[in-house]
């Protein structure tokens, strides 16, 4: 394989520049496969010569020749550091493989599973935080425990009475539509409150905290992960899980329960409003059909569900911030895949609630 050595001279700027591309164009104009740059008695240089430098192995690179770049000062590699040498030294000819079907699903289903992991394993050590720990007498902190049902709580307070009242009177206008037909307008407080405190007030609280709390969670661990304070933590001797996942997966449990009941009140009172101004049933009578239809079983079926789409989603919020790798990119997916991971757990264990009841029955 041939071999051609080009020597720059001690001074490479804007005067021997121009000599320095020569020499470069002649070495590449003898056909040889690899061409050394020395740089080692080059003493002085500016921008127009590393431009120079720069331009001759793009000319290499183009015509498949590869470069080797000998003697490079600190001083050279500072700059050089701007530019991807590897890119620009390389051959040219060297192409990606081409992985098979089996890589390629593998690439596909190891962060998927490295995910999982990071899930599980927050969500043992969450169970650790609350049953062994206190055992051994680490009490919780109380302190940031209260700190994160406000930040929870409160701060999804006003969207979630929000969309309640607006959903109840959505349910309303719907059942007061085929219920008119028949004459039976006071069922229509039947079916807001049984499909609200059963089914659409567990399920859009724990999609609202998914989408606000959970990500917050993943975004807040997961600066903190990429700034190394979770390693400094454990360096302490403090187990990061449980010192910030434990208040964190109680917090959000304890405000889907809380916000739970909040959004079921305010859709009874917004079907009530719309039954009272479209068809002219009275409030009390609304609410006195509610009460016959709802048990108290109903309420502790919610208020469980409540409780597991909490903790669902505070532990994925905050195994998927704890894994995070890679800067803001790592954060930004991690945000995401918290949302959409977290509404797709609460969904499926929404339909083995569900599943679990009609077997029950």
């Amino acid at each position: 394989m041939s071999q051609t050595v080009v020597e720059f001279d001690p001074s490479l700027d804007r005067r021997t520049a121009p000599a320095a591309l020569r020499h470069v164009d002649e070495a590449l104009g003898r056909g040889a496969e690899n061409v050394v740059f020395d740089l080692q008695r080059v003493e002085q240089f500016d921008s127009i010569g590393m431009g120079a430098l720069l331009h001759g192995l793009q000319q290499a690179r183009r015509r498949a020749v590869h470069v080797q770049i000998r003697g490079m000062s600190p001083e050279m590699r500072e700059l050089f550091a701007l530019v991807s040498i590897e890119r620009l030294t390389g051959s040219g000819r060297e192409q990606p493989a081409r992985q098979d079907l089996a890589s390629r699903v593998g690439g596909r289903v190891e962060p998927i599973l490295d995910a999982l992991h990071g899930v599980l394993a927050t969500g043992v050590e969450t169970l650790r935080g609350l049953l062994v720990e206190p055992l051994r007498g680490r009490r919780l902190r109380l302190d940031r425990l209260a700190v994160e049902v406000e930040a929870a709580f409160f701060g999804a307070l006003p969207i979630v009475v929000l969309i309640g009242f607006l959903l109840g009177l959505i349910l309303a206008m719907q059942a007061y539509v085929q219920l008119r037909v028949w004459g039976a307008d006071i069922y229509m407080a039947d079916m807001v409150g049984v499909s609200v405190v059963y089914e659409i007030g567990p399920l859009m609280t724990g999609i609202i905290l998914a989408a606000r709390s959970g990500s917050a969670n993943a975004a807040q661990l997961g600066s903190m992960a990429v700034a190394e304070e979770i390693d400094a933590l454990r360096q302490m001797g403090v187990r990061a899980r449980s010192y910030l996942v434990v208040p964190k997966v109680l917090a959000l449990a304890f405000s889907v329960v809380a916000l739970g009941v909040l959004f079921d009140w305010v859709a009874v009172v917004g079907g009530a409003l719309f039954g009272y101004a479209a068809a002219g049933i009275e409030p009390r009578a609304y609410m006195a059909q509610t009460s016959e239809a709802l048990r108290v079983g109903s309420f502790l079926l919610a208020a469980t569900k409540s409780v597991v789409f909490g903790a669902v989603v505070g532990v994925v919020g905050c195994g998927l911030g704890l894994r995070v790798r890679g800067g803001s990119d790592g954060i930004s997916r991690a945000t995401t895949n918290t949302v959409v991971l977290s509404i797709f757990l609460i969904i499926v264990i929404d339909s083995l609630f569900v599943a679990g009841q009609h077997l029950w029955s």
